[in-house]
């Protein structure tokens, strides 16, 4: 995944986190000495609480800081136990904030759920997560559920163990940090979670307005209230705009002259609960990670697969082409990339929206014949 550096304003990322209320804000501008390393204790050394270990680690100074805002560093060096999936700097950094006092200009009740999010009430080392267990929910301290993927074990190298852990689209950087009260890992993204449905989330950002009307004209918008889970690839205004699609002129590409399905329709994967890590999960897992299946209500088909460097640690990017089943010599077509990683892996009740930045199918080829 190539890893690309956005730099956003301070009044509109604010503006962004607080229309979804349970993200994270963020980080100190830091000068000086570089430090790229956790500190783990020496194994002769009593370990830490984890209010302490936070406290006293560089790379969480950040997460520190939430944590010290809200009032939960005090409960962290409380009895416990506690499983800490703790943003490092970097991942509040992809946020766009540059102060630790930004913290303080956020609902400090709505920053505590968010942080609340990222602890576990119990003690969860390494060995005790499924094998190879895809989205394994457990209970976090905010009375909501995380989704954790161990993809340990590659079939086609089982003597050689990859032993990747995965949360709500994050990566665990530092595994199995023990401490006093529990243990910690360590995440390169702030874990995003919004109350309500996909079809919420997507009313409630101005960016998708469009979108969100094409999904309407298309008779598609409905259903994305129900239980799902769906996961939508969601095209923003700028997207639908380079194709010449606006609110503007929205009703001349309706159902008389288009097949919406393939036009609006093949960004809402129904009955599915995809977060971009899950790819490549997948491929340590089974040996694959795309996803190949018929557009719903069309006979195009469309694929969908993502990758991850776990070594550089860039966000995860993923690619979403099709294939005209009346050409399947010409291949895959259309094929867009995304990553921009503080956009994608929305979490709602109902499913997930990742954010795409351009139509894979352009309306030219949703034309009905």
């Amino acid at each position: 995944m190539a890893a690309i550096l956005f730099k956003i304003k301070s009044n509109k990322m604010l503006k962004y986190i607080k229309s979804c209320m349970w993200i994270a804000l963020l980080p100190v501008l830091f000068t000086g000495c570089k430090h790229d390393e956790l500190t783990v204790p020496d194994s002769r050394e009593s370990y830490r609480l984890a209010g302490d270990f936070v406290k006293n680690n560089y790379d969480l100074q950040l997460f520190n800081a939430a944590l010290e805002y809200t009032g939960l560093s005090v409960d962290m060096n409380g009895e416990g136990p506690f499983t800490l999936l703790a943003p490092n700097n970097s991942a509040f950094n992809e946020l766009g904030i540059t102060r630790a006092s930004d913290f303080q200009r956020l609902n400090k009740d709505s920053l505590k759920l968010a942080m609340q999010y990222h602890i576990l009430n119990r003690r969860l080392p390494l060995s005790d997560i499924p094998t190879n267990g895809v989205d394994v929910r457990y209970l976090n301290l905010a009375g909501k559920e995380v989704f954790l993927t161990f993809a340990a074990v590659n079939p086609n190298n089982p003597g050689f163990p990859v032993n990747n852990l995965y949360v709500n689209g994050s990566f665990a950087v530092k595994k199995n940090v023990t401490l006093a009260n529990g243990v910690l890992y360590v995440m390169d993204k702030v874990m995003k979670y919004i109350p309500g449905t996909v079809q919420q989330f997507l009313a409630a950002q101005s960016e998708y307005s469009v979108y969100v009307a094409a999904l309407k004209q298309s008779g598609l918008w409905e259903q994305l209230s129900g239980a799902g889970p769906f996961t939508i690839f969601a095209p923003d205004n700028a997207a639908l705009g380079r194709q010449g699609i606006t609110m503007e002129n929205l009703s001349l590409y309706n159902s008389n002259k288009y097949v919406t399905a393939r036009l609006f329709g093949m960004y809402v994967l129904s009955k599915r609960n995809l977060f971009l890590t899950d790819f490549p999960a997948m491929y340590i897992i089974y040996g694959s990670s795309q996803l190949k299946a018929k557009i719903s209500n069309d006979n195009y088909i469309f694929l969908v697969s993502a990758t991850k460097s776990t070594y550089q640690v860039t966000p995860t990017e993923f690619s979403f082409s099709y294939v005209d089943p009346d050409n399947p010599a010409l291949g895959n077509q259309g094929t867009v990339y995304g990553n921009t990683s503080r956009k994608n892996d929305n979490l709602t009740d109902n499913g997930i929206v990742h954010y795409l930045p351009d139509l894979v199918i352009k309306p030219e080829v949703a034309i009905k014949k």
